[in-house]
């Protein structure tokens, strides 16, 4: 049965003004923007004010966002003048941003070289260390605790673990990654701190991939390199390597930490999950659905005009498919503001669809599901060391969570 206590969990800030500008600030963890609900209901799509700049179109109905997302005529190119990011990026990002940066036919043919890698066979083979990993980073926390923190002591070193290991990236330098790449995907970073973060990491990916080429190895990054010729696409490694990285860790260490909260904070679906383990891989879908961690990462811009959903968007126009709004779509799911682990629909659209569904989703399901499997067994008596309204949030960049989860058991 749906969980129906604290759907929402209003934080104690202040109403968001009425007009203010997106992103919109969520009225709780496990709640979208009120203003999602409101667009959805209105016909035809929304233009809105925007923070870093002109005025985007929101997109909120679950089909219509489905289908913005594979539209061709909606296209990723950062370096377009009428991209509508959530904040100010900078000019080095737009340049060198990968697959997520590109449009057919060249993100077509980029993305074929190495989707085979992240297949469903290939990622199960992962299980075994993954399980090694988890369990390995459960004993550390109860060595060091309690009190310890969910995320600084579980979550992150969980999913950098996995994500440094598979890419073959020394485990050393594991901080000096980490910080950067929460400068650069923070909401409260300055244009400035951001340009740094995205400059040093390009200069270690730079070193990394060419020592790939130079010492052929095992690991997924030595192994591009043969599909990516040194001569033609070294550049294009790089940016590759680097988006693997950032995205490998950051969103699944917050889905891990978020999700459970949210199951703390629902406790008949936790008892579900403590009763029997083998509903994991559909509370990781539920979960993922719920939370909606990534909403802001799936800016597109018209590349030449286009009707949505019964209104004109002229070409340079900035659209933003909200996957948030549409996991929440009364059309689409029953309930959409009840959390039910035995729901299990995969049609939700937390990873996005089409052309750019996240390459590492595969990947990501298998973390979550192994971290859902594992830490209520092992610590059955988890629960939260200070008051939920103590908890501080992550709002406005393209990754939402919670800045630490102190927990005891």
């Amino acid at each position: 049965m749906p969980d129906r206590e604290c759907p929402h969990d209003a934080l104690p800030q202040e109403e968001e003004p009425r007009g203010a500008p997106f992103p919109w600030r969520r009225p709780g963890p496990f709640a979208p923007p009120d203003r999602h609900r409101e667009c959805r209901e209105r016909p035809g799509l929304t233009r809105v004010p925007r923070s870093a700049g002109e005025p985007t179109w929101v997109v909120t109905r679950y089909a219509e966002v489905r289908e913005a997302l594979n539209d061709e005529r909606l296209g990723n190119d950062r370096g377009h003048p009428g991209f509508p990011a959530p904040f100010p990026i900078p000019k080095d990002f737009t340049l060198n941003s990968s697959l997520l940066g590109m449009d057919p036919p060249r993100h077509t043919e980029y993305r074929k070289r190495v989707a085979k890698d992240f297949t469903v066979r290939r990622v199960k083979l992962l299980r075994p260390r993954v399980e090694e990993i988890v369990d390995g980073q459960v004993d550390a926390l109860l060595d060091a605790g309690p009190p310890g923190d969910l995320l600084a002591g579980f979550a992150l070193p969980v999913t950098i673990s996995v994500i440094m290991e598979l890419l073959g990236i020394p485990a050393k330098d594991k901080d000096f990654l980490h910080v950067r790449t929460r400068t650069m995907f923070g909401g409260t970073a300055s244009a400035a701190e951001r340009k740094e973060a995205v400059n040093q990491l390009d200069a270690y990916f730079r070193d990394l991939v060419a020592a790939k080429y130079d010492e052929p190895g095992d690991d997924l990054v030595a192994k591009l390199t043969g599909a990516f010729p040194r001569e033609d696409d070294f550049d294009e490694l790089v940016h590759l390597t680097r988006l693997l990285f950032n995205g490998g860790h950051e969103s699944t260490a917050s889905m891990i930490a978020l999700g459970t909260l949210a199951l703390l904070r629902h406790p008949a679906q936790l008892d579900l999950l403590r009763d029997d383990p083998d509903l994991a891989p559909a509370a990781v879908e539920e979960l993922l659905r719920y939370l909606s961690v990534t909403d802001l990462t799936t800016a597109r811009v018209a590349r030449t005009d286009l009707t949505i959903s019964g209104t004109e968007v002229r070409e340079g126009e900035g659209v933003f498919p909200l996957t948030a709004a549409a996991n929440r779509d009364p059309e689409a799911f029953e309930r959409p503001d009840e959390l039910d682990i035995t729901r299990g629909s995969r049609r939700h659209l937390a990873f996005g669809h089409g052309r750019h569904l996240c390459l590492g989703s595969e990947l990501a399901r298998l973390e979550l599901e192994v971290v859902f499997r594992t830490l209520y067994r092992r610590l059955p008596d988890l629960r939260l060391a200070v008051p939920f309204e103590e908890l501080s949030f992550k709002d406005g960049g393209l990754v939402y969570g919670v800045e630490a989860l102190p927990v005891t058991w």
